[in-house]
């Protein structure tokens, strides 16, 4: 076992293994089928310790099987010393498993008996994969490609359309009438997913499959969505609290067949991504799976209406933040302050929490940032004349950077929040109102 070079943050680990020996014979023509067996396999591991499944990633593919051919050709197990250079220019953390034997079961039984093979197996970190085969004779070989992907973002449309930028370079749009509702900052893919107004779904670049709406009559329109920790999927919700789940966002319930006293304004994931939240405009909250309730203002008689919330990073407890920036903070989210009593030039219209969760911000749709706790001021819009206002945040991991968006899909960045595209040039058909931080 030896360790490759990491870019950004951590370490990545690169083992081999050598099951039985054959002699080698000419490359066998199709190995796609035991590639998908290997990528089935593996996943069912991580999805047996509770994380989500690998995204199988196109560009990983290619240098996974050109380096499996390499070590077939040459009968010699070795790891692959450019990986780095060769992986998706977006990698944030990379790891490599390599190894040879006669069946994809022998193989994948001893990559899991084996410590070092089995941390890169389940490490919670990387969301991406690149599964090559190739197979000499009786002999196969098996390059396993791990890639964990750098921040990025998504916006969600109003009828269900889902925009995904990644970091390594604005990747521009899918024109369609759509309003914009939502969003969630999660680790991106070179490429995005769109989804027409009928919830079709359409992915460009090495953007995953998860399905979408296309060919559903939808009772009340998409206001938001959150996605799960590792970008593999992401849940959708209506304005009535119906719940759609895409790719490894399990659906833990809804409210679409219930009768609400207000209409829903938007959802969070648990840390774990195995339960989420929503709220009201009354602060009503709903929870599902492991998103534990902690309270709510439904019964309180409030001076403007709730038009957000966050979770506390354990999860134990979040915020819901009025139209006025009162703040009201159950669990463990402690009360840091507030702008309810402070006469605002523009309404508040979201908020972040900070990564401790000892601090959070509200945007204001002027751009003003009102920081609260360890949350620092980075900068903003307030002093800009905008040509839409902003509609929401997303902060970075660690909190010294955020970005707003504005109703046409403008993307303003500070700090260490990195620019990567932005809906501006969309042919929207209608505004953007909000994006949510992840």
């Amino acid at each position: 076992m030896r360790s490759l070079v990491v870019k950004l943050v951590g370490l990545a680990l690169a083992t081999a293994l050598i099951v039985t020996a054959y002699p080698a014979r000419p490359a066998a023509a199709d190995t796609v089928s035991d590639e998908q067996a290997f990528t089935a396999a593996l996943n069912g591991v991580r999805a047996s310790v509770g994380l989500p499944a690998l995204s199988v990633n196109t560009h990983l593919v290619d240098v996974a099987r050109a380096w499996s051919g390499h070590m077939a050709a040459t009968n010699v197990l070795a790891h692959n010393p450019h990986l780095a250079d060769q992986a998706p220019s977006n990698w944030q953390r990379i790891g490599e498993n390599v190894g040879t034997g006669g069946s994809v079961e022998s193989i994948h039984r001893a990559l899991v008996n084996s410590p070092g093979h089995y941390a890169n197996i389940v490490n919670p970190h990387y969301d991406s994969i690149g599964m090559g085969v190739v197979r000499s004779g009786s002999r196969i070989w098996v390059t396993q490609a791990f890639m964990q992907t750098a921040d990025g973002y998504r916006i969600v449309a109003g009828t269900g359309g889902v925009y995904d930028f990644s970091t390594a370079a604005s990747l521009g749009g899918v024109p369609g009438p759509s309003r914009i509702v939502g969003g969630a900052s999660t680790p991106s893919r070179k490429g995005y997913w769109a989804v027409a107004e009928n919830g079709t779904v359409y992915g460009r670049g090495d953007a995953g499959d998860f399905g979408g709406l296309g060919g559903h009559r939808l009772s009340a329109p998409i206001v938001g969505m959150a996605a799960t920790p590792t970008g593999g999927g992401y849940w959708l919700l209506g304005r009535d609290g119906g719940v759609f789940s895409f790719g490894d966002a399990a659906f833990y319930g809804s409210t679409g067949a219930l009768r609400l006293n207000r209409p829903v304004v938007g959802i969070t994931a648990s840390p774990t991504g195995r339960g989420y939240w929503f709220v009201a405009s009354d602060g009503g909250i709903f929870a599902f799976g492991d998103a534990a309730f902690h309270g709510s203002t439904g019964a309180i008689a409030l001076n403007q209406p709730i038009v957000g919330m966050a979770a506390s990073p354990s999860g134990a407890g979040y915020w819901l933040v009025a139209r006025d920036g009162g703040i009201f903070a159950f669990g463990d989210a402690a009360f840091h302050g507030s702008t309810g009593a402070i006469a605002l030039n523009q309404p508040i219209v979201g908020m972040a929490a900070s990564p401790s969760g000892a601090g959070y911000w509200l945007v204001a749709s002027d751009g003003g940032i009102f920081a609260f706790g360890d949350a620092t001021f980075l900068g903003s819009t307030g002093a800009i004349v905008l040509n839409q206002p902003i509609v929401g945040m997303s902060v970075s991991a660690t909190g010294r950077g955020y970005r707003f968006v504005a109703a046409d899909g403008g993307i303003f960045s500070f700090g260490e929040a990195s620019f990567a595209g932005s809906a501006g040039g969309m042919n929207l058909g209608q505004s953007v109102v909000a994006v949510l931080a992840g």
